[in-house]
């Protein structure tokens, strides 16, 4: 029998009841947000993607109506329900209507495969699942058998497009609707889980991080005090709606804000610079990736897109140099620092100074509270040190569905990041790298992001990653990988030259050149490093 979703992990009773008695933890569910806009803006596009468009009024009764069919067919309160969908429509339409029956949204991107599909399947005993038929010339129906016939303990898996048999969502949306006092009353509260995401998969088995309607409200309040969004804003979102920022630009920010957004189902840049010049777009959050491409159209187009307010940019580093191209054609930039666990925990403010902007993650996001401390003891370091950041604040998540995962989380409700901070006396952060990518060059240790910030600006360059390799006398030595801009070329005496003359030690010059067409990168735009150290491993080609 499937059992409910609940929190593995709390933070001490007495910070609960502060985040409660200061309204940091407020009743509201996304549920209500929804009925709210579908109240005061009903006729007003919420979302829309290349072929449909559904107002707020529409998505409410599309979502009363799947929730009718999930509840008819013994959905439990609390219970998972795995979505894995492109970013249509159906995605946004789907999120909620599994709210509005009390159950679990549980979004899987659409690049997994039967592997990592039946691993969260079986983790969060999802008897219902809703997928896509076919996206990109893969067929979901083959991989869902599959995964039957396995004995999985899937029930129900409703199929969306495509005009195949069996369970069809556009059916399901003809089932009679839960009424409104249903379905507000079937919506989570207090610590009812919302959401189960999971984090980028770049290892075997990615740990699934649980999100309550109370944490997810408190980070759209933060995102709201932080750029000040409303009803008049209009969102672009090419982020898949099964990561963390895809989630957040097109389910949650809508329905709490009142505002539109534009989905992209599959990033093509020429096609989301359209987009966004036609719906005069104000607002984003994406990765480094989609704004480099944005920012190289404007420029070879010469078209400035003045009616862009804010870019927030995350998830992969953001070198200094696109960010100020950005500013000129698109926007003003602002780099945030988040995680799957914790959607926001500091930003930059479009009225920083234009050094802090652009070169650091900003301050802690209020109420976010903030330590860089020393991964091996957790003893707080002074200011200018580089150390593991730990936050904690009302929108955590509450713990891993594999509760033997959660030593990421104290007692005391501060989480371990894992990644490598510096905060400056100004209380401004910049994000070093992760623990686990330093290089270790015969005893001596440094970040592989620092190396990478300066091969971005290496002339020819447009993307880098550094890794190390392994060596029998040093342990490990430095490997660039980078894509060249057309017609470029680079070697590995050229590159450290220009490195010398950027000031960088001789111990963390790279000793080894890769050039390769594309970056290997997660759905969201985080470059999977551990793909190219397999490369090394199975065909090292250096460039001398």
């Amino acid at each position: 029998m499937s059992r409910p979703i609940a929190p593995t992990w709390r933070p001490a009773p007495e910070i609960e009841r502060f985040y409660r008695a200061s309204g940091m933890w407020h009743a509201a569910s996304v549920t209500d947000d929804l009925r709210r806009c579908a109240d005061r803006f009903g006729d007003k596009v919420a979302v829309r993607d290349s072929t449909t468009r559904l107002t707020f009024g529409q998505l409410w009764d599309r979502a009363a109506a799947l929730a009718g069919w999930l509840r008819e067919r013994g959905l439990r309160r609390g219970e998972a329900v795995a979505v894995q969908l492109p970013s249509w429509t159906e995605a946004v339409v789907a999120f909620h209507g599994v709210l509005m029956a009390g159950g679990v949204v549980v979004p899987m991107t659409s690049i997994l495969r039967r592997r990592e599909v039946g691993f969260i399947v079986r983790q969060t005993g999802a008897r219902f699942a809703i997928a896509a038929e076919e996206f990109r010339g893969y067929s979901y129906r083959d991989l869902y058998a599959d995964l039957i016939a396995e004995g999985v303990g899937l029930d129900h898996v409703l199929w969306v497009r495509g005009g195949a048999g069996g369970e069809r969502f556009e059916e399901a949306l003809r089932t009679e609707p839960v009424d409104v006092e249903t379905a507000l009353a079937s919506a989570g509260r207090d610590g009812d889980v919302a959401l189960v995401i999971y984090t980028s998969g770049t290892t075997a088995d990615p740990k699934g991080a649980i999100h309550t309607h109370e944490g997810i409200a408190a980070s759209g309040d933060i995102c709201q005090r932080a750029f000040g969004l409303n009803e008049n804003d209009v969102l672009f979102n090419p982020s898949p709606v099964s990561h963390i920022t895809g989630i957040s630009m097109s389910v949650l920010f809508p329905v709490a804000f009142g505002c539109s957004v534009t989905l992209q189902e599959a990033w093509d840049p020429q096609q989301a610079f359209d987009v966004v010049e036609r719906d005069r777009t104000t607002f984003f959050i994406f990765a480094t990736p989609f704004l480099a491409a944005l920012t190289a159209i404007a420029e070879d187009r010469g078209v400035r897109l003045d009616h862009i307010r804010t870019i927030v940019c995350g998830g992969a580093d953001v070198p200094e140099a696109l960010a100020r191209r950005a500013h000129e054609w698109l926007g003003t930039v602002v780099r945030m620092y988040g995680a799957t666990e914790c959607p926001n925990a500091s930003c930059g403010s479009p009225w920083d100074p234009e050094l802090q902007r652009w070169g650091t993650e900003g301050h802690w996001l209020f109420p976010t509270e903030g330590r860089v401390v020393d991964p091996g003891t957790g003893t707080d370091l002074p200011s200018g040190s580089v150390g593991e950041a730990w936050w904690r604040g009302p929108q955590l998540c509450s713990g891993y569905v594999d509760a033997e995962r959660n030593d990421a989380f104290t007692a005391d409700g501060w989480f371990r990041t894992g990644d490598l901070v510096r905060l400056d006396a100004g209380g401004w952060l910049t994000v070093q790298g992760r623990i686990k990518d330093i290089i270790n060059r015969g005893g001596e240790k440094f970040s592989a992001r620092e190396i990478e910030d300066l091969v971005a600006e290496v002339p020819g360059v447009a993307d880098v990653a550094v890794t190390p390799v392994p060596d029998p006398v040093l342990g490990e030595r430095v490997c660039a990988w980078v894509v060249l801009a057309p017609g470029a070329d680079l070697d590995l005496a050229a590159l450290t030259t220009h490195l010398r003359g950027l000031g960088l030690t001789t111990q963390k010059l790279p000793e080894r050149l890769e050039v390769i067409d594309e970056m290997p990168r997660t759905p969201s735009g985080k470059i999977r490093k551990t793909d190219l150290r397999d490369r090394l491993e199975a065909a090292p080609t250096t460039r001398p």
